[in-house]
């Protein structure tokens, strides 16, 4: 016959406690991407770089009320250059493809 190992309460209790994994529940999550979106905004400078600007300029302005940060204020500037080179580079790239089609004086 197999005798069954009596498990006390304490056993039971100490097994079942796994430690928790908790993440760093920062504040930062907008400022951080704002600033991301900023960067990727000048890299793509061009239509996909408007979007970019506007998306993470919408995201740095909301940090800013929430909880102002020195990377959410970075963001928004460079949200804004992002934005102008980008329409620059499109208003550069319609003239430039007018200036192709027309005839040379």
């Amino acid at each position: 016959m197999v005798k069954k190992k009596r498990v006390n309460k304490k056993d039971k209790s100490e097994i079942s406690k796994k430690p928790k994994i908790e993440l760093a529940k920062t504040k930062e999550g907008l400022g951080i991407a704002g600033f991301t979106l900023g960067i990727m905004s000048i890299v793509m400078a061009g239509s996909l770089g408007i979007f970019l600007a506007i998306i993470g300029f919408v995201f740095c302005m909301i940090q800013q009320k929430k909880n102002p940060l020195k990377l959410a204020k970075i963001g928004i500037i460079l949200n804004i250059v992002g934005f102008v080179l980008s329409v620059a580079m499109i208003i550069i790239i319609a003239f430039s493809s007018l200036a192709g089609n027309l005839p040379i004086a």
